[in-house]
């Protein structure tokens, strides 16, 4: 029905002069106010892509879609407090569609008549029209008198702390949008003839408001102006602002809550979130300290979840008005918590883009071509903020975001993140950030220390033996309970169906153990097929996780899941059934294990109690109970946490009691004070929150509390001594007891246990149950490692050739060279043959016998001694003194002395002899009688190893060097890559050095130096250029006197002993050499013994003494080498023994070199870098 009083304007009596212009200005000035807009929010975007990769956060679309419509439509997480849930749905619904209406003004502004074509002239457009612009004000106003009454003042408040100004100024541009909607259109109905003044159904308040406004087309411009420029100020100030959440979280919500962390809806409770870095979720195996982020330490530490968390927070203080720990004077505030690091986030977030533009224009500053790119070098921007350091984020005062008195006030009750209407994740945050105080600074609460300590030491947090988790079981099997032992009474699981986890509160708690043994009692009475672990149980890590000590948590739970899997050898996954007392074990068992693998089905005792009284399995037949008053305390991680609320309450009443509900419960319960490790630190701020508790209880009435958590009942025991502490007889006080006791002392028959039920199954069982995945899982490993292992054989046989080949054509290069030197010179000196590495892992064939001597013939070749394992080791230096090559004459003459051959023995073989031996063959100086042939060290053959192609052949063979002895119990050793210059791997026994060799004649001596050490230095340059290992001579820098005498052996330890064994690593500790830097001399090494060296000739100068210690000269520089990358194996056949060397010199006795000592304990070793020019750690000696 139409009112007969209606405006009666038309088109042609719009004043489109005044109407056009202000059209115009509006439009004008809207573009700056989208232009800061759009640029706030892209802030906002990019802000949060600083945070790092986040784990399954886009899993499941639909499922996300379909919890997104029903938390924004239905409000769900609003709906905990009606009223304002009703009030804040009409201001959200007038702000979503509003926004169509609001847009319409730029319409209206022109022509006050006209709006949206089509369907602005439908009566259900304004029908949504009317119901808009009224829920609009109706809601915000609601909401201006909800904050004006509750204020922000107190602290208590949950306003408190909240920026009352960006929350006013918000409400008051709603206001004005939403009466600019209503105004707008009710001087359209008073002024045009086109709107008859209105429809009842449609515009039932607006045509009413109608009877008072004038008619007059100017005024609907002009209210449409004032619609426009509101929302168009409201855009301009935001986007300035981007730290106002009251105001952002319009947007961001959405996303948020799209995006949280259960894609089935469940808000962020049960298990803690997982240490993650860089998207991957990281393990004690897998993380790498210098690469990975352990833990929060810095805001771009967060990941973009935590970002988007930061800037999504709308201010509203439900989760500060819940939270304990703010509730009882203590610090901590979830909400300004979440806004402290949201403020320091945007004010870190340009030094952060900043330092990653110039990371990346950094990594621009060379061309293709290698060539530095000078114009990006000469930008001062390139680094400009590259090391400006970010705040820490928990500190003391001023040198941090976060007080730590605030990160360790947190119980991780949940009721901040259940409170939350847009679903952040406060928890996760402070997890993570106690992980990095605890992993990477060491810095925690004094009582934490104990608790780890506990934990690592005894496997519990009160530090008792294990022998003591028997205690009860032999209790009450002399009670005449049967208690089965999971080792001891059974030996599978065939015959049974649920594993009782006991717990640690369980055994060393003397009140938790009450609960432990009705728990039992009640289970033997009701036939129940169950079993213990007994001593074979360990901590869940509850306490170690939510304290922040992950890799602990990684470890026990590691432990306990293999436990439990022998356990379970062939049962299901599905009839893996646990039931536990302790909420902490609920949740993480069922909750936690299944990242690490351990999948169970956890139920707690009050569920399978409940299930035994429906199956009439427990039957109350008495009523001690009867009429008593009870109040329960919900455990927050059996309610909150896991959403256990009905199975305790109903236990209560089939115990007989009267149940009195607190005002806080079920998801709005109040924590005891015990969660988030907080059960062993002590409350030095604010009121006890476990006192807190007591009394809300205590107040009811009660004659006693009922608890489902051995930790609730330790604090809630606590609270009532401490506020009945004047009543002296215990037994009048408040009793807080576990509802399985409750419910225990319902079912006893004159004071005793009713006779068992007969034990059987509560489902059919299933067993002999394979699991295929794993047994693919194996096969697919073992198989990859096959194909590994192949390959590395493939490749190593490959290097080893072409090592080979470079080694024999550098060999035939320098001995060519050297004997042109020689043949000019005249000289009669040669060269020591640098030994190569050895890399045995396996024992070698014996090498063919050597073949006799130049200077001896028909002597018997010295035998090759067998492989040894042992490190790669360096070959030898070339002598420092200047030798000639091969087949070089000397004085004529003079008979050569019989050399005495030196092969090096595993280990780094020793430098050649200082002096300038005698080419093999090459006669001595006349009248020279030859001197018997000392035995020759034998060579322990190498796999792979380069020969000595040019040294002389030993005359007599010598006792092989004791092949050092394998790691033992498997132990992995890994030796990596020695740096160039670098001596071998510590610990390695050393090779003999040559024998000293004798002095040639004086002139031959002379005249040969200067060719020798030309050749010594091409040999080593080509060498070095085809990664043969390089040798260092000084025979480069240095010249060698006229009729020098000859110097004996450099580096090499004189003895006449065989080197002893290196001695074998202990219980299959792995043992890890890592690379030694260039230059960096290693670590002295237990050398193996030279051979006695042979008589020297009359007119030779008699041979200095070897040093034991490294060579101070250039001329007894260490050999340099080039150890394998992968451990190395000797290969029958290819295994060759290293050829004694001929170099006339006195015998000069040394010291036997002291074997290795093992490592003990199987404890990794690990030789990290050692910096050029420092000392190597000194090796076994």
């Amino acid at each position: 029905m139409y009112l007969l009083a209606a405006g009666q304007a038309t088109s042609s009596d719009i004043p489109w002069g005044i109407t056009v212009p202000l059209g115009i200005i509006g439009a004008l000035l809207s573009l700056p106010a989208w232009v800061f807009f759009i640029r706030g929010a892209a802030q906002i975007f990019t802000t949060i892509r600083l945070g790092q990769p986040a784990l399954k956060r886009t899993d499941n679309p639909a499922g996300r879609l379909m919890n997104l419509i029903k938390e924004i439509i239905g409000h769900t997480k609003m709906a905990k407090k009606p009223g304002v849930a009703i009030a804040h749905w009409l201001v959200m619904v007038g702000f979503l569609l509003g926004a169509m209406v609001w847009f319409e003004a730029y319409i209206q502004i022109f022509n006050p008549e006209g709006g949206w074509p089509i369907i602005g002239n439908w009566a259900v457009y304004h029908f949504v029209d009317e119901l808009l612009g009224l829920g609009t004000v109706i809601g915000i106003i609601t909401l201006i008198i909800i904050r004006q009454k509750i204020g922000d003042k107190d602290k208590k408040a949950r306003f408190y702390g909240s920026n009352s100004g960006a929350a006013y100024f918000v409400e008051a541009v709603v206001l004005i949008e939403g009466l600019g909607m209503i105004f707008v259109k009710a001087s359209k109905i008073a002024t045009f003839a086109s709107y008859e003044g209105g429809h009842a159904a449609t515009d039932f308040f607006t045509m009413q408001l109608a009877k008072i406004l004038p008619e007059s087309p100017l005024l609907v411009s002009i209210f449409a102006l004032i619609k426009l420029l509101s929302g168009m100020i409201w855009l301009f100030i935001v986007g300035q602002n981007v730290k106002w959440g009251v105001a952002w979280h319009r947007f961001m919500a959405f996303f948020n809550i799209f995006l949280k962390r259960n894609s089935d809806g469940r808000n962020a409770l049960g298990a803690a979130k997982p240490l993650t870095s860089g998207g991957r979720m990281l393990t004690m195996e897998n993380a790498d300290p210098e690469e990975d982020a352990i833990g929060v330490g810095k805001i771009d530490d967060f990941t973009w979840k935590g970002w988007m968390d930061f800037t999504s927070c709308t201010e509203c203080g439900r989760c500060q008005e819940q939270c304990p720990a703010w509730n009882t004077a203590k610090p901590l505030s979830p909400k300004l918590l979440i806004t402290n690091l949201r403020d320091h986030a945007i004010e870190s977030a340009p030094y952060l883009k900043a330092a990653r533009k110039d990371a990346a224009h950094a990594g621009g500053m060379f061309s293709g071509e290698g060539a530095t790119d000078t114009a990006v070098l000469d930008d001062p921007s390139v680094d400009a903020h590259a090391d400006m350091p970010l705040l820490q984020l928990v500190a003391a005062g001023e040198m941090g975001v976060i007080d730590p008195d605030v990160l360790w006030s947190c119980t991780n009750c949940g009721a901040c993140v259940e409170q939350c209407p847009v679903d952040i994740e406060h928890i996760d945050h402070i997890v993570d950030m106690r992980r990095y105080q605890v992993l990477v600074e060491s810095d925690f609460p004094t009582e934490l220390g104990g608790l780890f300590k506990n934990l690592e030491t005894k496997g519990n947090p009160w530090g008792q033996n294990n022998n003591k988790r028997s205690d009860w079981i032999q209790k009450a099997k002399e009670d005449g309970i049967e208690v089965p032992v999971f080792g001891e009474d059974i030996e599978n699981f065939d015959d049974t169906e649920y594993l009782f986890w006991v717990g640690c509160a369980g055994v060393y708690d003397d009140n938790a153990v009450k609960t432990t043994r009705a728990v039992a009692d009640l289970l033997y009475t009701a036939g129940v097929k169950y079993a213990v672990l007994g001593e074979g149980e360990g901590c869940t890590g509850d306490s170690a996780r939510r304290a922040g000590n992950e890799f602990l948590f990684q470890m026990l739970a590691e432990q306990n899941i293999e436990m439990l899997d022998n356990a379970f050898e062939g049962v299901p996954p599905k009839q893996r059934k646990i039931v536990v007392t302790c909420a902490h074990c609920f949740n993480t068992l069922r909750n936690e294990y299944p990242d690490l693998g351990g999948n169970y089905q956890v139920v707690h005792h009050t569920q399978l109690l409940n299930k035994l009284i429906r199956e009439g399995r427990l039957e109350p037949v008495s009523a001690p109970q009867n009429g008593r008053q009870v109040t329960y305390h919900d455990p927050c991680f059996l309610g909150r946490h896991n959403k256990v609320f009905e199975a305790p309450r109903e236990l209560i009443g089939a115990s007989g009691a009267n149940l009195v509900e607190m005002d806080r419960n079920r998801d709005t319960g109040f924590c005891c004070g015990a969660g988030g490790a907080r059960m062993w630190m002590e409350e030095h701020l604010g009121e006890r929150i476990n006192l807190n508790r007591t009394d809300e209880a205590l107040a009811t009435g009660s004659d006693a509390i009922a608890i489902g958590c051995p930790f609730c009942k330790t604090m809630m025991t606590d609270g009532v001594n401490n506020r009945q502490s004047e009543i002296e007889n215990k037994a009048d006080r408040t009793q807080v007891l576990d509802i399985a006791q409750m419910f225990r002392e319902s079912v006893l028959v004159d004071g005793e246990l009713p006779a068992p039920k007969s034990p059987e199954f509560l489902v059919a069982p299933e067993r002999g149950w394979v699991d295929e995945e794993k047994l693919a899982r194996e096969e697919a490993e073992r198989k990859a490692e096959e194909e590994a292992k192949k390959k590395a054989a493939e490749e190593k046989k490959r290097k080893a050739e072409e090592a080979k080949k470079k080694k024999e054509a550098a060999a035939a290069a320098g001995g060519a060279a050297a004997a042109g030197g020689a043949a000019a010179a005249g000289a009669a000196a040669a060269p020591s043959a640098p030994s190569a590495p050895g890399a045995p892992s396996a024992p070698a064939a014996p090498a063919a016998p050597s073949a006799p001597s130049a200077g001896a013939p028909g002597a018997p070749a010295a035998p090759a001694a067998p492989g040894a394992p042992a490190a790669p080791t360096a070959p030898s230096a070339p002598s420092a003194g200047a030798p000639a090559a091969p087949g070089a004459p000397a004085a004529p003459g003079a008979p050569s002395a019989p050399s005495a051959g030196a092969p090096g023995a595993p280990g780094a073989p020793a430098a050649p002899s200082a002096g300038a031996p005698a080419a093999p063959g090459a006669p001595g100086a006349p009248g020279a009688p030859g001197a018997p042939a000392a035995p020759a060290a034998p060579a322990a053959p190498a796999a792979e190893s380069n020969k000595s192609e040019d040294a002389p052949k030993a005359e007599q063979s010598a006792p092989a060097a004791p092949a050092a002895q394998p790691a033992q119990d498997g132990g992995p050793i890994k030796l990596n890559a020695t740096a160039p210059g670098a001596p071998g791997a510590p610990g390695a026994p050393a090779a003999p050095a040559a024998a000293p060799a004798a002095a040639a004649g004086a002139g031959a001596a002379a005249a040969g130096a200067g060719a020798a050490a030309a050749a010594a230095s091409d040999d080593s340059d080509q060498a070095e250029a085809q990664d043969a290992a390089p040798a260092e001579t000084a025979a480069e820098s240095a010249e060698t006197p006229q009729a020098a005498p000859a110097a004996p052996a450099a580096e090499a330890p004189k003895t006449e002993q065989s080197a002893p064994a290196a001695q074998p690593a202990q219980d299959g500790g792995p043992i890890k050499l890592t690379a030694t830097t260039p230059g960096a001399p290693g670590a002295p090494a237990p050398a193996a013994p030279a051979a006695p060296a042979a008589a020297a000739a009359p007119a030779a100068a008699p041979a200095a003494p070897a040093e034991d210690q490294q060579a101070e000269t250039p001329a007894e520089a260490p050999a340099e080498a080039e150890a394998p990358s992968e451990e190395p194996q000797a290969e029958t056949g290819q295994a060759e023994a290293e050829q004694a060397e001929e170099a006339p010199a006195e015998a000069t006795p040394a010291q036997p070199a002291q074997p290795a000592q093992p490592a003990n304990d199987g404890g990794p070793i690990k030789l990290t870098n050692i910096v050029p020019g420092a000392p190597g750690a000194p090796g076994a000696q």
